[in-house]
């Protein structure tokens, strides 16, 4: 787990599936954090789903949606599957639009994120 500013995660991992709980803002402040949490998920070579679950993140701030995209594709790349569970509504229509994150990856909250690996596998 890394703390910088107001910013955490955990990673809870079991069998091939990774949830990535974030909580706090994602600004310039936390990037070296955020990208600790990138490298951490890669290092897990065995799983095939991560779900990165926006617990109480209220805002991704500009300088930080790179990483987060970069984050995006190494995951898929793996390959694993991605989820992205319980976004803000204002979050997820400002990165869905800007082309950040694919509509069909995000679900509304954490046991409906899981749920989707069983009928997309």
């Amino acid at each position: 787990m890394e703390d910088q500013k107001s910013f955490n995660y955990v990673l809870s991992h079991k069998n091939n599936m990774l949830v990535v709980t974030m909580q706090g803002e994602i600004n310039s402040f936390v990037l070296p954090a955020l990208e600790a949490c990138r490298q951490e998920i890669l290092s897990k070579k065995e799983v095939r789903c991560v779900v990165l679950y926006f617990q109480s993140v209220e805002s991704i701030a500009s300088d930080a949606i790179p990483l987060l995209a970069q984050m995006q594709r190494e995951i898929r790349a793996k390959p694993a599957d991605l989820r992205l569970a319980s976004l803000s509504e204002t979050l997820r229509e400002r990165l869905v639009r800007m082309g950040v994150i694919r509509g069909l990856e995000v679900a509304d909250d954490l046991k409906t994120a899981l749920l989707s690996f069983g009928r997309a596998a």
